[in-house]
């Protein structure tokens, strides 16, 4: 009985699958941390450019169409 644990315990071991599949999950967490980063930053931006837009609709012949 004790030998087949010791051929489990050996197998997890050498199995390099749950290796690759951290990496993969950092690799994936690092790419997610940078798309949050960028749209936090570019939100602000966004948000004015909303706003210039809904006000130019609404009095569309007082439009700055320089800040599209």
């Amino acid at each position: 009985m004790l030998w087949i644990l010791q051929n489990y315990v050996i197998t997890l071991l050498r199995d390099k699958g749950g290796a690759n599949a951290v990496e993969y999950a950092l690799i994936m967490a690092l790419v997610a941390v940078f798309i949050i980063a960028g749209v936090l930053a570019m939100s602000g931006a966004i948000g004015t450019l909303f706003n210039s837009m809904a006000s130019c609709l609404g009095d569309a012949p007082a439009c700055n169409t320089g800040t599209f």
